[in-house]
Parts: structure tokens; sequence; C-alpha cells
């Protein structure tokens, strides 16, 4: 495992997912400042998503089959800027051209940035990508914190403070010596051996269901760091301390998904899958339920709960589809968490109709289904390829 480069784009994933981390914050003065509604707040979050991770899998393809690592630097800097700027917009208008724009930098960003990872991890890949993972929610996790403390103590224009993390870490990337972003996918590279990897047959079925898996988790998710801050100011808690508590429970989250990745490698992806995504809605509905200070011991455990499968099924859908990183990092963290996001604006929907509290009861019960299409893949296929660990138990 190469440590430096490991850690250079681990900072640059924090970076990037912080700077889509603030836009609940600048959201909810945003809603104030141009008098919106919730399906207007939720199309937003909905036009982020569009074009920052359903476009990812078409890119990540692009990456296994060209030389993209400038990607990975420009990227970062890119999504930065556009989410910068959003302090200073006149109109409505310009935040949905600025969230369109922000997302395709980081859409250009993950799964370049995710072979990467698997490419200078050597054997450790599940611990590689459950560092990249943590990298990302620790961004959401700050974001919140970040959008705070920009937005409520220096001003909605101070949006612009995202801008210099980004041109740090993009040159600290853009100086190191190493040449870990021109590295290709093995698609490219033609040996026996990967090959032969390529040719094995694609599990159909175990894909569809990990990336539904991923939509109802990212729907779930997505709706619920964007309006938390809205709904806790409903039950008469501040703008300041609902950021806090969203910050408690993606760190609880980000925590979560470093250790589900280790955990996967001894009990088995689905294991982790299925009871994580059961755990989550018992105690998401106490989090709605309860008010005080178990809201904050409530909103870390359901973080955990709800993301401690984030790397695992990063690592799963690779060793299903093992020839193509990059586009099976852009399906998990594209296409289904797009997808997912999608939802938010249908979240909002119902939540004009039926009040947010009801709108989260039902996001609080959408994992189930997920833990239920869990139960249902099968790893055989990779298995026989000799891609998984020896601990990962068969369901063939």
């Amino acid at each position: 495992m190469e440590k430096v480069p490991l850690i250079l784009i681990f900072l640059g994933h924090v970076c990037v997912d912080t700077s889509q981390g603030v836009l609940p914050v600048v959201l909810t003065k945003l809603k104030d400042l141009f008098d919106l509604d919730y399906f207007q707040v939720g199309l937003v979050m909905t036009v982020l998503n569009i074009t920052s991770s359903v476009i990812q899998p078409l890119l990540g393809y692009i990456a296994d089959r060209l030389r993209t690592g400038w990607f990975v630097p420009w990227g970062i800097l890119w999504t930065a800027l556009c989410m910068g700027l959003l302090g200073w917009v006149p109109h409505y208008a310009f935040v949905l051209l600025l969230v369109a724009f922000a997302g395709f930098g980081t859409a250009a960003f993950h799964p370049r940035a995710m072979m990467a990872v698997s490419l200078i991890s050597g054997n450790r890949k599940g611990f590689g990508t459950a560092v990249f993972s943590t990298g990302g929610n620790l961004g959401f996790a700050l974001g919140p914190m970040v959008g705070s403390f920009l937005v409520l103590g220096l001003g909605i224009h101070a949006t612009a403070g995202l801008v210099l993390p980004a041109i740090v870490i993009t040159f600290m990337i853009l100086s190191y010596p190493g040449d870990f972003l021109k590295r290709e996918s093995p698609s490219r590279r033609g040996s026996a051996n990967e090959t032969n990897t390529v040719a094995v047959p694609v599990p159909w079925v175990s894909l569809i269901l990990v990336c539904l898996i991923v939509t109802l988790r990212a729907w779930a998710y997505m709706s619920f760091i964007t309006y938390l801050p809205m709904f806790l100011r409903g039950q008469g808690i501040g703008l300041r301390t609902g950021s806090f508590v969203l910050t408690v429970f993606l760190a609880g989250g980000a925590a979560a998904g470093l250790y589900g990745g280790h955990l996967s490698d001894r009990v088995g992806r689905k294991a982790v899958i299925i009871v994580s995504m059961l755990l989550y809605p018992a105690f998401a509905s106490l989090m709605i339920s309860i008010n005080g200070p178990w809201l904050w011991l409530l909103s870390c455990v359901s973080g955990a709960a709800l993301l401690a499968s984030f790397s695992v099924t990063i690592v799963l859908t690779q060793e299903l589809l093992p020839g193509y990183l990059g586009l099976a990092s852009g399906l998990v963290m594209g296409l289904g968490f797009g997808m997912g996001g999608m939802g938010v604006a249908f979240s909002g929907w119902i939540a004009d109709r039926m009040g947010l509290y009801s709108t989260f009861w039902i996001l609080a019960l959408v994992p189930l289904l997920g833990s239920l299409m869990g139960a249902l893949i099968k790893t055989g296929v990779s298995s026989r390829s000799g891609l998984l660990p020896k601990s990962e138990p068969s369901t063939m």
C-alpha cells in the first residue's frame, strides 16, 4: 500500500464532499432568502445528484479506457469553486446552475480517484477503499459544521471560503512526484490473468441488487441530511444546534464506514449490509421521537447504522466487476447514489403534503427493503475468480 498517495486522495475526498456537505445549511438560509418551498429545496439537491452521480458510470467507463488522472485534482478545485459561489447568487435559478456545474466536478473526481485507490492499495483493497470512503463521509460530516461557521458566523458570502483549502490540496496532488494518477485500469493492461478475470460472466442479478440497495440507502441518506436542520428547527431546535446534530450523525457514519469495510473482510459483505440496514430503522425511529440529550447519541448511532455498509458496497461491486474498476466505482458512487439523491425532491413533495415529521418516518423505514435485497445477493461468481477474501461466505 502506497500511503502518501492514499492520504492525498483521502484529503481530496474530504475537500470535495465538504464542499457538497455545506449545502443543507446553505439551503436553509437560501430558503428564507428566496422564499422557497420544500420541493424547490429538494430540487437543488436533486440537480446536484443528477450531475454529480448519475453520469459517474459513464465517466468511470471513460476512465477505464483513457488517461484521465487529471480528473482528480481539477475535480476537487472545480467543485469547491462552484459551491463557493453559492453565497453570491442573485436568484434561485443561479443556485440550480451552480450546483449543476459543481456536480460535474465531483462526478469526474470520484470514479477516477477510486480507481487510483484500488491500484495503490496492493493486497489491502478493502482497507484502502474504506479509507477513501471515510474521507467522503468525513467530508459530509464536516460540511454542516463548516457551513454553519461560514454562513451563520460570517454571512452567506463566506461560502467563498471553500475555495482556499481546495487550492492547497490540488497543488499538493499536482506537486507529488509519483505516478499514481497515470496508472491504468486492468481492462487496459491486457495481461493473461487480467484478461481471464474480465472474461468472468457478469453476475447481473447481484449487481442490480447492490445498485438498488445503494439507491435506497442514498435516498434515505440524502433526504435526511437535506431536511434534518429544517426538521429540527420545526421541533424548536435552532439552526446552529441542528447543524451540529447533523455533523454528529455524519461523523458516526464516517467512523462506521471505516470499520464496516474492515468488518466485512471478517464476517462477509452481506452480513454487514443486512445487519446495518436492519438496525437503522430502529435507531432512526427513536431519533425522530426523542428530544433532549438522547438526540445526540441516537443521531450518532443512526448515522453509523446507515453508513456502515458504505465502503462495503463499493468493494463488493468491484469484486463483481474486477476488470472495470472505474465503471464499478461509478455505478455505486454515481448511478446508485444519484438515483437515490433524485428522491430528495420526491421527499420534498411528500413533505409539502404530509409534513416533515411523517416524511422522516417513511425515510426511517426505507432501508428495511435494502436489508431484504442484501439477503438475495449471490457472491459465488466473484469468489470463483479468486477475488474475494477467504472469509467471504459463498451463497451459491
